[in-house]
């Protein structure tokens, strides 16, 4: 356990949107005095090239400088990625039961649904991630039944401060 850190790797296309701008995601919702005793819990930013090292480093030093403070994370080159075994996958879906059924049979093969777009989506929205607007705009997308759709959005409403009084806005 102790020789990996639990990332996430960002796939992004620059056009769309910058790695400064990713930094800025990244800082803003980070912790950078938290500084832990394992590896496997630090903090870090991975760059692919000198100029993504430049940006991680100055965006750093900013950071620093508007806290007042060190910053506990490291920044290093990309190594090799190895992604969490399935059953760590989707964490917030794997415990909504019926969602994560029914997405479960659209996707039968652990692998299909660790890498399925609709299921990472579920899953980011029970977490409390997301907008009312932005899941209105796509709950008729993520494959899943108007019962499904209806729990979810119930699910959201009662436990996501963001999503106070959402109802699901699926035809039935």
């Amino acid at each position: 356990m102790a020789d990996h850190t639990e990332t996430v790797r960002v796939e992004f296309n620059p056009q769309e949107i910058s790695y400064l701008e990713l930094l800025d995601i990244f800082w803003a919702g980070h912790d950078p005095g938290y500084n832990s005793s394992y590896r496997q819990y630090r903090n870090a930013i991975f760059y692919l090239n000198d100029q993504q090292r430049k940006q991680a480093e100055q965006s750093r030093d900013k950071v620093a400088i508007a806290q007042g403070g060190a910053v506990q994370t490291d920044i290093e080159p990309v190594s090799q990625f190895y992604p969490a075994e399935d059953y760590h996958q989707k964490y917030y879906l794997r415990n909504a039961k019926a969602l994560f059924s029914e997405l479960k049979a659209v996707y039968p093969d652990d692998k299909q649904l660790a890498a399925s777009t609709a299921a990472a989506r579920v899953n980011g929205y029970l977490g409390c991630n997301g907008t009312a607007d932005e899941l209105t705009r796509e709950i008729g997308l993520l494959g899943l039944s108007y019962a499904a759709q209806k729990r979810l959005a119930e699910h959201l409403s009662s436990s996501c401060s963001s999503f106070k009084g959402f109802t699901c806005p699926a035809p039935r």
